[in-house]
């Protein structure tokens, strides 16, 4: 054979074709996924009258989900159905879950829509990033970066347009939740619609099972049963530890299936997947980057409250000043009095990404090139230091709002340019560190194990703010232009602290346009009567005095604090963060460095 014969293909610098199909498909998932998530948290507050801890908590469960389902999908892709069926089937029960969202207006219906489109967004998303680097041979590698950096440029573009209208729509009256969910799952339809046109474009890289039949709904149904036992263990512990111990029945189930006779049930093909992805060098990958995904994880507890959850909420306060320009009030009136939606805030974050992706890439890495070599890991570890730095921002910011001061949105406007910088060093590193790491029967799961440290970093912010609550005692309630709520004790109160309450108390309250509701949800302490153990209480948006009515149920009632008081809450949570990227320094020296792309032309 001559050496022409081996020699590599020739060096191409042609895009594949398949590439501008999964972009737009990407676009309007993202779309789809970002708008309602922007939206949940106050749609749980203002329309189903949660406290704030309660739906910062449902929503980060619900991301938390999102993110632990593509472990199933990456499985169903790598073993059963490969990427492009994986996608279609599981858009589909995503566009379903967003429909059951804008339809339903119960408690229930939320639980089932968010339930539906956790299992189909987490089904697709390790096959739908790693169908962008399975386009690509030896011949274009050199194109990948470029293609991860479009891909993820439509991630921020379809993000940032849906968190700017969805809220918009469900602060309308005229629109309200069903045209702000609605929207976004009519937007998942076109994705499905799109990715199904490509068909004929992909490379597609097959499974392991040729001719799987039913095993694949086995499979899921196997997955669905560990689920099932997790949510015994969370309703008897916490989601954190829940969570834990599904990945750990799932490393045990796969451990006891390659180890033991029982593994004889199962079809030759997944057994043979099994033995050759957790055995030997694929076994050291998987363990060298799960270290890394574990670090990773304590980075989307804190980005994950810019999105939609504590910051949202932080940016609800009516000392927020959210008059952007209000500083051009001479010269252009109108826009002057421009005044932004709390919700909407977080489309600063795609902004900057769009900003920040050419600056690192052309600009800031270059330049730190000239001192040192700029690796995936020392990119991602000066991340974790900066996203620390950012939730120092917000925490002075909500110092100032407790303390009852007006602070400018441009403050946490800042905060969001800390936060990105940190996201483009550590999450689109992270995106193609994954994929170049990953051998190619392997590149789904190892993707999956990548998103599942933002499921952990869900978790823990979910786990957080469940044990962050401590249940008080309400004996009665003073109703009338004030409202007092007499507790067993007020010694540890302070003026601008949070109290929830919930259950059918009997209380109602009436809002300043007339409108009456149930005194449930998050409310502010204004004074303090140590004397007479009361508490005055505000509403927590526009710190005015809660006009009441109605006779008070005390044994009807759930009445509860929190023990993250203020700017308290999110130094926890830099503190954290600047404690790992320490551990950070110290483990990342034990991560190998390999590369595994397609040999064909």
């Amino acid at each position: 054979m001559t050496s022409a014969s081996v020699a590599a293909p020739a060096r191409s610098d042609k895009m594949p074709s398949g590439i501008p199909f999964i972009i737009v498909n990407e676009f309007a998932e993202r779309f789809c996924f970002y708008g309602i998530n922007a939206i949940l948290v106050q749609y749980m507050i203002q329309f189903l009258h949660f406290g704030d801890a309660k739906a910062q908590g449902w929503q980060a469960m619900f991301k938390s989900a999102a993110y632990l389902f593509p472990l199933l999908g990456a499985m169903v892709s790598d073993i059963f159905l490969a990427k492009f069926r994986t996608i279609i089937y599981f858009s589909i029960v995503y566009v379903i879950g967003c429909t059951t969202l804008a339809l339903g207006s119960t408690p229930t219906m939320l639980v089932v829509g968010m339930f539906l489109m956790a299992f189909g967004t987490g089904g697709i998303k390790p096959c739908v990033s790693t169908n962008v680097g399975d386009q690509f041979t030896s011949a274009n590698a050199h194109l990948i970066e470029r293609a991860f950096s479009y891909f993820y440029l439509s991630i921020n573009l379809g993000s940032s347009i849906s968190i700017y209208f969805c809220p918009q729509l469900l602060s309308d009256p005229d629109y309200g939740p069903r045209f702000a969910f609605g929207m976004p799952a009519l937007m998942m339809a076109l994705a499905t619609l799109v990715f199904w046109l490509g068909r004929k474009r992909f490379a597609i890289v097959p499974a392991a099972m040729t001719n799987p039949g039913w095993a694949p709904l086995g499979f899921i149904a196997f997955f669905l049963a560990l689920l099932a036992i997790s949510a015994a263990i969370f309703l008897a512990t916490n989601f954190l530890f829940a969570l834990l111990m599904m990945l750990a029945m799932l490393a045990a189930s796969a451990a006891i299936c390659m180890n033991t006779p029982l593994g004889k049930a199962l079809p030759s093909e997944l057994l043979a997947w099994l033995q050759r992805s957790f055995t030997g060098e694929h076994l050291s990958i998987v363990l060298r980057l799960s270290v890394l995904f574990l670090f990773v994880a304590f980075f989307w507890a804190l980005w994950d409250q810019s999105n939609g959850n504590s910051w949202t909420v932080q940016a609800q306060s009516g000392l927020m000043d959210k008059h952007l320009f209000g500083f051009l009030g001479g010269v252009f009136p109108a826009l002057a009095t421009y005044e932004m939606l709390p919700a909407q805030l977080q489309v600063v974050n795609g902004l900057y990404i769009i900003v920040m992706i050419p600056i690192f890439s052309f600009g800031i890495y270059p330049l730190l090139g000239k001192f040192f070599a700029v690796t995936p890991l020392r990119k991602i570890g000066m991340g974790f230091f900066i996203t620390a730095s950012s939730f120092v921002v917000v925490a002075w910011i909500e110092q100032r709002i407790q303390s009852g001061h007006v602070v400018s949105l441009w403050w946490q406007i800042s905060a969001y340019g800390v936060l990105t910088a940190a996201e483009v060093l550590v999450s689109i590193t992270c995106l193609e560190y994954a994929y170049k790491q990953a051998p190619p029967v392997m590149k789904s799961t190892i993707m999956s194990l990548f998103l599942v440290s933002t499921s952990l970093g869900n978790a823990l912010t979910a786990t957080v703010n469940a044990l962050m609550v401590e249940p008080l005692q309400a004996s009665s309630v003073e109703t009338g232009a004030q409202t007092w709520a007499t507790m067993s004790a007020v010694d540890d109160f302070v003026t601008g602290q949070k109290i929830d309450f919930a259950g059918d108390n009997g209380v109602t309250i009436t809002d300043v346009d007339g409108t009456a509701a149930p005194l449930a949800g998050t409310f502010l302490i204004g004074e303090i009567d140590a004397a007479g153990k009361r508490i005055r209480l505000l509403d927590k948006v526009e710190r005015r005095d809660v006009v009441s009515s109605g006779a008070f149920a005390a044994d009807k009632a759930d009445v509860s604090t929190y023990a993250l008081v203020g700017p308290v809450y999110f130094l926890f949570f830099a503190a954290l963060m600047g404690g790992m990227a320490v551990l950070f320094i110290f483990f990342a020296v034990s991560i190998k460095e390999r590369t595994f792309v397609r040999d064909d032309a």
